[in-house]
């Protein structure tokens, strides 16, 4: 297999003899993301000099781009072979590796990459490897090791603050660490370097792309024209800036420019895809996938890129038959995939369209427990599967899976503490849930629905009246919805409507207890103002005289 790869490496460099091909053309021809041409300049190159580790390393990113991991696996391997001591070729198998979510097989291979320029004092001093290695930790799209990438950036900015490459390495870091403030300076920095060239103009205007800054967005997408009107990435970004605005039309007329000044590479048309759905485009990278399908069903990547799509879109549209289209897509995904490249990510997605369908929630369950156990560090799958306990009804399960979340989370919020404190609430620890809820309001001390449901917690705990706890929580609720009357009147009303007749009714029947008729008359009026028909107030209103 290996004899026939070199044959077809030098039959290609005789095909490609009649033009020299150069390093600067293949990297070239990889900046502006023509990746079926930088492959034809490495294979080349590699032909002319076989025993060029970086060769061997450019021309595995270039399969790497074209969605062609068996032969990028196959040059990086061939690199380290013919040049050991070469880190650039180990870079690449590390970030293979993270393409499968193995991240502790990546670290080995990234930690050899580094190893060749380690002094004593512990510091990597070949600047090339650290940016390499620094870019391979984050270029994956979902398995990341961006704490490691950051102190790789610092160590390699320490010691040389003027490389172009490295700050922009330094800056794709900080994006993704959503440290916006940080990689616009490193990549201004890189402006400053070389302000002839577009890719850092480029980059800073994703910055204000993913916080919807449009305006400044475009005015650094126009500063990246100005250096080049055909820098291909420039136009991907600008197509991803007029989707963001959903200016359609003029999005596609700037993603045909990207594809016209990079190359309609299928490679492309899925990569595109893919931005669309990181930058939370559901509906848009479904429709590019479904496109893209129309002409490309062999492809093993859309049908996995296409479910995940699919169920970010049913997180918000109740579409059955969708979440099943692509539940059949991620199965179609699983029997064709080899068994030992589904990761973590995958079944964290086929648990969640499961849970979808209809009939399989017990077998989501079963799904999401697989992707924990290969991922136990995404502690958002908990959330997940403590929503398909609540569906089952199964509230034990779904409070002590909440818990183990709040546990393990860096980043618990007051919605995490209200579902947490429902599900207690419905599993019947009301004192557990009352306590889950007063975390709410120490976070979010005007959410009314916190008030709500520590009325409801301690009106469970109390139903002999003894205390007025429950009761002072349900005024509290009442008091910041009508704090606005022309508000309450017009929205707050309505949409509040079954939250209003429990607080009302427990207030009127708390009063009644009390034996105080007046005020248990004007709280059950209330009631039957936004329920007509309510039994249990009509009866009560007939009653007191």
């Amino acid at each position: 297999m290996k004899n026939r790869v070199l044959i077809l490496i030098c039959s290609i460099f005789v095909a490609f003899g009649a033009k020299a091909q150069s390093l600067e053309e293949g990297l070239r021809d990889i900046d502006f993301e023509k990746y079926e041409a930088s492959r034809n300049v490495f294979k080349a190159l590699v032909a002319k000099e076989p025993n060029n580790g970086d060769y061997w390393y450019h021309l595995g990113q270039s399969y790497l781009n074209l969605l062609n991991v068996d032969s990028a696996a196959y040059c990086y391997n061939e690199g380290v072979k013919i040049a050991p001591a070469n880190p650039a070729n180990y870079a690449g198998l590390g970030e293979l590796e993270l393409l499968n979510e193995n991240k502790d097989k990546a670290k080995v291979l990234f930690d050899k990459s580094l190893s060749f320029s380690k002094n004593r004092a512990g510091i990597y001093t070949d600047i090339k490897a650290i940016t390499v290695v620094a870019s391979s930790m984050v270029n994956n799209s979902i398995a990341k090791m961006l704490d490691e990438a950051e102190s790789l950036i610092k160590m390699g900015f320490e010691q040389n603050r003027k490389d172009y490459d490295l700050l922009i390495a330094g800056g794709d870091v900080y994006l993704e660490k959503n440290d916006g403030g940080n990689a616009a300076t490193f990549y201004e920095r890189a402006i400053v370097v070389d302000p002839k060239n577009p890719k850092a103009y480029t980059r800073v205007s994703l910055i204000w792309i993913r916080v919807k800054n449009y305006e400044q967005a475009q005015t650094d997408l126009n500063r990246a024209f100005e250096k080049d009107p055909n820098y291909a990435p420039a136009w991907k970004y600008q197509a991803e800036l007029y989707y963001s605005q959903r200016k359609f039309a003029l999005a596609k007329e700037a993603y045909a420019k990207y594809l016209s000044n990079s190359e309609p590479s299928m490679a492309n048309q899925i990569r595109f895809a893919r931005i669309l759905f990181l930058s939370k485009a559901y509906d848009e990278s479904l429709e590019k996938i479904d496109e893209i399908q129309k002409q490309d069903k062999t492809t093993l990547l859309l049908y996995r890129l296409r479910a995940f799509s699919v169920c970010e879109v049913v997180e918000t549209k109740a579409d059955v038959e969708l979440a099943k289209s692509g539940l059949g897509s991620l199965e179609y995904y699983f029997q064709k995939q080899d068994p030992k490249k589904i990761t973590a990510t995958d079944y964290e997605y086929l648990g969640r369209l499961q849970a979808r369908v209809g009939g399989k929630d017990s077998l989501a369950v079963i799904t999401l427990k697989q992707a924990m156990a290969l991922n136990p560090y995404n502690t958002d799958m908990y959330i997940d599967l403590a929503k398909v306990y609540n569906k089952m009804k199964q509230f034990d399960s779904a409070a002590a899976t909440y818990e183990i979340y709040i546990s393990k989370s860096k980043k618990v919020n007051a919605a995490d503490y209200f579902l947490y404190g429902k599900a207690l609430y419905n599993s019947k620890q009301y004192t557990k849930a009352d306590s889950a809820f007063i975390k709410v309001n120490e976070m979010k001390p005007d959410y009314p629905d916190a008030y709500l449901w520590r009325g409801n917690s301690n009106s469970a705990m109390d139903p002999d009246f003894e205390s007025d706890f429950a009761k002072v929580h349900y005024e509290k609720y009442i008091s910041l919805l009508t704090a606005d009357p022309e508000k309450f009147e017009s929205t707050l009303k309505a949409k509040n409507k079954a939250g209003l007749i429990n607080a009302y009714g427990y207030l009127g029947f708390f009063y009644l207890n009390k034996d105080k008729k007046a005020e248990a008359k004007d709280y059950y009026k209330k009631v039957i103002e936004l329920d007509p028909q309510n039994t249990k107030a009509k009866t009560v209103l007939a009653d007191i005289k």
